[in-house]
């Protein structure tokens, strides 16, 4: 499809390095030739990210505050891997229990995305789910407060036009997983 080369990564230096993030400097050499000494990447474990139907066929959203936006948000439920061997599928189930209190009989693998290839490493693996009912409560970080929300798909869908729903991984991931859910011949 393109005959673009990738730059080369000459050197690596880590700058900050902790159990949730590195923070590394490349210097590369472009196609061209041209050297670029100092670009920053942000290396992080991939996360996984649920589209979940209830059988009234809502969509389980969390409301949750970020603070790198530093405000609250309307997502699709997920986290990030607790490690970097992690199982997917292991760690989508996990994140959506966790932040839901529910589960459902089968997950379904959507895709997986890159969420900022310009400067970060991490990669959503997105997964569908149908039939989602409570099967506890939910086991959330000191850190998390999480509501969870059940809403018709076409709410959902107005949400996102209006801007009310914006992040880029939800925005995608609903779009993505009723596009999934509707081919496979699972939803109408």
């Amino acid at each position: 499809m393109t005959q673009l080369t990738p730059w080369e990564r000459l050197q690596s230096e880590p700058l900050i390095s902790n159990p949730y993030l590195t923070l590394r400097r490349d210097t590369c050499r472009l196609p061209d030739g041209q050297i670029i000494d100092d670009y920053y990447v942000l290396v992080e474990r991939d996360v996984a990210c649920v589209v979940a139907l209830t059988p009234a066929r809502e969509l389980l959203l969390v409301e949750q505050y970020k603070h790198g936006l530093g405000r609250i948000c309307l997502e699709i439920p997920g986290g990030v891997f607790a490690s970097d061997a992690a199982d997917p599928l292991a760690e989508a189930r996990r994140e959506f229990n966790e932040e839901t209190g529910y589960d459902a009989p089968t997950f379904f693998h959507v895709g997986t995305l890159p969420v900022s290839p310009a400067r970060t490493t991490i990669r959503m693996h997105l997964y569908a789910a149908l039939d989602a009912v409570p099967c506890g409560t939910q086991q959330l970080d000191s850190t998390e407060k999480i509501i969870v929300h059940r809403l018709p798909v076409d709410t959902v869908l107005d949400l996102i036009r209006s801007g009310a729903i914006d992040v880029s991984t939800t925005v995608s991931g609903i779009f993505l997983g009723l596009d999934y859910l509707r081919r496979a011949g699972l939803l109408s």
